[in-house]
Formats: C-alpha cells, sequence, structure tokens
C-alpha cells in the first residue's frame, strides 16, 4: 500500500491559524489587507524571494506550493466561516478575496517558521499582527 510521506509544514499552529481565520469580522480582514498593502512591493519580492529560496534549500517547494494553494482556497470559499453563514453575502465573499494574499503570506510565515529570517518571518507575518 502507497503511503505519503507527511507533509512538514502541515502542523497544529497553521490549522489554528486557518482555524482562526473562520471567526474573523469583516473589518478584521479589511485591517488585514490594509496592512498587507502598507508593506511595499519591494518588500513583498524579498520575501518572496527568500520562500523561495528557502524552499530550495530544504527541499520544500511543493509543501509551500500546498499552503499557498490551502491559503488561496480559503480566501476563495465563500461558505466556510461564521459571519458568511450568517449574512450570506457577496460583500463578505469579496473581502475574502481580497485578503487573499495576506493570508498567503501569514500561512507561509507560520509554516515555514524559524526557516526564515527574522525579517522575512515578520514581513510576512505582519498582516497578522495588525488584524488583531
Amino acid at each position: 500500500m502507497f503511503r505519503r510521506k507527511p507533509n512538514p509544514l502541515d502542523s497544529d499552529e497553521l490549522n489554528a491559524f486557518f482555524d482562526a481565520l473562520d471567526h474573523l469580522d469583516e473589518v478584521e480582514l479589511l485591517r488585514m489587507s490594509a496592512a498587507w498593502r502598507s508593506v511595499t512591493r519591494s518588500t513583498h519580492e524579498e520575501a518572496w524571494a527568500t520562500v523561495r529560496a528557502v524552499g530550495a534549500r530544504y527541499g520544500l517547494s511543493k509543501e509551500i506550493d500546498w499552503v499557498r494553494k490551502r491559503a488561496m482556497a480559503w480566501a476563495s470559499r465563500g461558505n466556510n466561516s461564521i459571519p458568511y453563514m450568517i449574512n450570506n453575502n457577496e460583500t463578505w465573499a469579496e473581502i475574502k478575496l481580497d485578503a487573499e494574499e495576506a493570508v498567503v503570506d501569514v500561512a507561509l510565515g507560520i509554516a515555514l517558521g524559524d526557516r526564515l529570517d527574522e525579517q522575512t518571518r515578520a514581513t510576512l507575518l505582519a498582516a497578522w499582527d495588525r488584524a488583531k
């Protein structure tokens, strides 16, 4: 029988992040998006270059893609969160999609953890730190 090896980036901390996302309200998600946008484009590009380098160094490129896809899936699903189920409106879905880049960055910052240098991790996590 074929068994997949466990994904080293799938952690309790990452799962807790996605669970916490499901309990954010519109204002918190908007704050998260705004915080992500407040970081310069060049800073984001540097952080992503580091993410790719870490992926290559540790052989985690496929796992990084998995985290990215998981974050994008969260942002594109409209019915998985409490505010959406209560309001069932298009605005909530649009706000989630708008926060997609921030969600991806935070998820990768959490998943890669101490494999990242302090500056890169702070850049990736900045939107989450400001959302709460």
